[in-house]
């Protein structure tokens, strides 16, 4: 009777893991600075879930029953990454921007030096494919760009 049973379950389990759509998002990150991979980067999904961090190749890959909507990448010194996925964008090459301090500066002015730095990715990426770091020509994410804010007299 109970092996009626496990084999039931081990049918019913096998049978739901294949009709469940997963979705696989691999791909690489690398510095603004000289184009070399990030090791230990962290990846969240959604803005909630952590899902793991780059190897020491700058190469990550997970899969996920979720639906992907935005992934952010995270690492000490470089700006936060926040992408925005389309439906087929299943491998992501990423330039991630160093961080920089903005001493004695009016906000406005770190925007705009932050915005033409932001700017430079997509030379920086055509440079990539160019040097074989990167597989595809094109991006299939929205990159967003998030200004400084200044509350309560403290930038952030």
């Amino acid at each position: 009777m109970t092996q009626h049973i496990i084999s039931l379950l081990l049918v019913f389990s096998s049978i739901s893991s294949i009709y469940s759509q997963n979705r696989v998002i691999q791909g690489k990150v690398i510095d603004d600075w000289d184009l070399e991979p990030l090791m230990g980067v962290g990846i969240i999904l959604n803005d909630s879930i952590q899902i793991g961090a780059t190897g020491a190749d700058g190469c990550f890959q997970f899969e996920t029953p979720l639906p992907v909507n935005k992934l952010s990448f995270r690492y000490v010194g470089m700006e936060d990454a926040n992408l925005q996925l389309s439906d087929n964008c299943n491998h992501i090459e990423l330039i991630m921007q160093s961080s920089r301090t903005y001493c004695f500066m009016p906000l406005r002015k770190v925007n705009k030096e932050k915005r033409k730095s932001h700017k430079k990715h997509q030379k920086l990426y055509k440079k990539a494919f160019d040097k074989g770091i990167f597989q595809s020509a094109e991006v299939c994410y929205i990159q967003e760009f998030t200004e400084l804010k200044c509350e309560r007299g403290i930038p952030r």
